[in-house]
């Protein structure tokens, strides 16, 4: 009988340290579950015209036109961060000399991510500007947004849809 109990124990153990692994694996690789996830969730399921009109956050403003032909797909900001940082992106000081500008965009292939091209930024705005948004959901509906700051933290810049 003991080497039935022994071998009962050693399956035991061999589960626990299995499932332990398991779990160290997913929180070394930054696995996040639902309850955790930092911003919208992530959705692929909006096209280019599902996109079009108004964008708006209390750190600037986005709008997305689809104007056709060698035009293409042009957008103007309003009150745009300048950088990344907090206080341009996501903390509650209003947003002082915010970027004006406009320019063309581009859905990815795979519908996951929207690209801003600038027209006419100097080196730094280039540089330091946000130029690539991901795409959400909140209550069935899309959400624009980027996460900033430390990424060990939970900071979203995200544009909502505003009626146009």
């Amino acid at each position: 009988m003991t080497g039935r109990s022994g071998s009962k124990h050693t399956h035991l153990r061999t589960a626990v340290a299995t499932a332990t692994a398991l779990l160290l694996a997913a929180t070394a690789t930054g696995c996040a579950t639902e309850n955790e996830r930092c911003g919208p969730a992530p959705s692929s399921r909006y096209r280019a015209t599902d996109l079009h009109g108004s964008w708006s956050s209390p750190k600037g403003d986005l709008k997305l036109s689809d104007l056709g032909g060698k035009l293409g797909q042009t957008f103007n900001s309003q009150g745009w961060p300048k950088n990344t940082t907090l206080d341009q992106t996501v903390n509650e000081a209003p947003l002082e000399g915010g970027l004006s500008g406009k320019g063309t965009w581009s859905l990815s292939t795979d519908h996951t991510t929207l690209t801003l091209t600038f027209d006419r930024l100097d080196a730094e705005l280039e540089r330091t500007t946000i130029h690539t948004l991901r795409i959400g959901e909140e209550k069935n509906q899309p959400v624009l947004y980027t996460r900033v700051g430390d990424p060990e933290e939970c900071h979203v810049f995200a544009l909502t849809r505003q009626g146009d």
